[in-house]
């Protein structure tokens, strides 16, 4: 009999206009099932870390001025990797349809016969204007808005705008039009739109780096180049364009925040920081590459399973299946975790409760408290890192423990991305730190950060950050995300932080 040929299908996400957290949940479904992903270059690292570790990765993004792909090759990639019978996950900025060509790669799909599903993204054309305040509409001042791009079907020659129909309009958002500024302002002041027009340039939209600047129509070209706006940047003009969000509310307001930790374990602390009005600036400095354990036949032997990271749950949750186990052969294993949060992990992933949380969150306080409970010769089985903590092993082998280590994942330096670093050039506030491997990253990377706070999660990492020469180090007095949270408070809220805005120069200003 001869095998039917697989079935493979593209998924056409738009990724939003920038922020990672602006992707949609389904989008973000498609991308953690992905085999390929076909990215556009505005697309983010924190994205594409979305997608499991080994799926391949092709970059067929546009540059503007630059080299760049071509359409029919992105068709010809799609639709090679889907008959090849692999889930392509074709990533675009913002929303597919919108200036995106997503209908001309839905099209050779179809024709290809092709399977291709089409999820929505947040355009920039309205996430853009949000993120600076500007609302498109507003009863009273603008009833009508208009989307355009002043880019060409080939990506790079500008092309006929209808000046005269967007003179009517109450507010035009422009595209793509950075490379083109001077002659749109023109072209709209010809059309009949006052040179003195409330105009609005937001660079980066979304992104830590957001810049805004405002000015009158006639001025907005001139003020641009003063202030090296760059593409990406999406244009307003109108009479909203002149009003701007406030200063975030919250006791961060504006703050810079550095988050060092893996996006996957950082969700909830992201949330906590913008709740606050906070600017939370993701670059990873580690990264976890979880690994292929020796077989566990039996516990038979073991007494005592200690876990003191998330990763070492997940690690050792993927040991047992791979050994064709489940949470049932722990039956009589008691199960110790550094902290609530490994605990809750271990409840997540396995289903099976922590015997023992120490009261203090650390690795000193475990050991501590396991050395009341532990009998002399009794086994401990340490799922751990590659860089497992010599202090548990340590002070459990002088307990008279048997120590087993069960290496389950690799602990890898990972330097902040280009658009990390692009965001850290325009300043910071607080850096968090949560491991010794990532503060020694931090200072090879950054190098002296002069007197911004650094805020680690424990003792030991703080020491790490001293020894490395780092002047601000704090440690939280509470253990975990709120613990950190509360001490950003008590040492930036009094203080308020520099926006990411420019100077505009027709009111002499800062703008919002």
């Amino acid at each position: 009999m001869i095998p039917s040929p697989p079935h493979g299908h593209v998924v056409l996400v738009g990724a939003g206009p920038g922020s990672a957290d602006l992707l949609t949940l389904r989008g973000a479904a498609a991308l953690r099932s992905a085999d390929v992903v076909v990215y556009d270059r505005l697309v983010s690292d924190e994205i594409l870390a979305l997608a499991p570790v080994g799926a391949l990765r092709i970059d067929v993004g546009k540059t503007p001025g630059g080299p760049s792909a071509l359409q029919e090759d992105i068709h010809r990639v799609l639709i090679e990797h889907a008959r090849a019978g692999q889930t392509v996950v074709r990533l675009k900025g913002g929303d597919p349809f919108v200036f995106g060509r997503g209908n001309e790669e839905l099209d050779a799909c179809a024709e290809a016969g092709v399977p291709c599903e089409v999820v929505p993204g947040i355009s920039s054309a309205l996430a853009a204007p949000l993120a600076a305040g500007i609302p498109v509409t507003a009863r009273g001042i603008a009833r009508s808005f208009a989307v355009v791009t002043a880019r060409g079907g080939d990506d790079t020659a500008a092309y006929d705008v209808p000046f005269a129909s967007l003179a009517g309009m109450d507010t035009v958002v422009v595209l793509m039009g950075r490379a083109d500024l001077d002659r749109i302002a023109r072209e709209l002041i010809a059309a009949g739109r006052a040179p003195a027009t409330p105009a609005a340039l937001i660079e980066r939209a979304t992104c830590p780096d957001q810049r805004v600047l405002r000015a009158a129509l006639s001025e907005i070209a001139r003020c641009a180049d003063e202030h090296a706006i760059a593409s990406p940047a999406v244009l307003v003009v109108g009479p909203t364009a002149a009003r701007g969000a406030s200063a975030q509310a919250g006791p961060l307001s504006g703050r810079r925040i550095l988050v060092t930790r893996p996006t996957t374990a950082s969700a909830q602390l992201i949330a906590g920081l913008r709740a606050r009005g906070a600017v939370p600036i993701e670059a990873p400095l580690i990264r976890i590459e979880y690994l292929e354990s020796l077989p566990i036949e039996s516990f038979a032997d073991i007494d005592w399973i200690v876990l003191t990271s998330l990763h070492g749950v997940r690690g050792f949750a993927r040991a047992l299946t791979a050994s064709g186990l489940d949470s049932r052969a722990l039956a009589g294993v008691r199960i110790a975790t550094v902290g609530p949060k490994t605990a809750e992990e271990l409840e997540r992933v396995l289903s099976v409760r922590a015997d023992l949380v120490p009261q203090e969150y650390r690795a000193k306080a475990l050991v501590a408290e396991m050395l009341g409970a532990i009998a002399t010769n009794e086994t401990v089985l340490f799922p751990c890192g590659t860089l497992a903590r010599d202090e548990v092993i340590e002070g459990l082998r002088a307990s008279c423990a048997q120590v087993r280590e069960l290496l389950v994942y690799a602990t890898l330096p990972q330097p902040p991305s280009a658009g990390a670093m692009r965001a850290i050039g325009h300043g910071l506030d607080a850096v968090l730190l949560y491991s010794p491997s990532a503060a020694r990253t931090l200072a090879s990377s950054l190098g002296a950060l002069g007197a911004t706070p650094v805020v680690c999660i424990g003792p030991t990492t703080a020491q790490t950050a001293h020894d490395l020469g780092f002047p601000n180090v704090h440690v939280a007095r509470r253990y975990g995300d709120d613990g950190v949270l509360e001490l950003l408070e008590h040492l930036l809220a009094d203080d308020r932080a520099p926006d990411s805005t420019v100077h505009d120069p027709a009111s002499g200003k800062r703008a919002a």
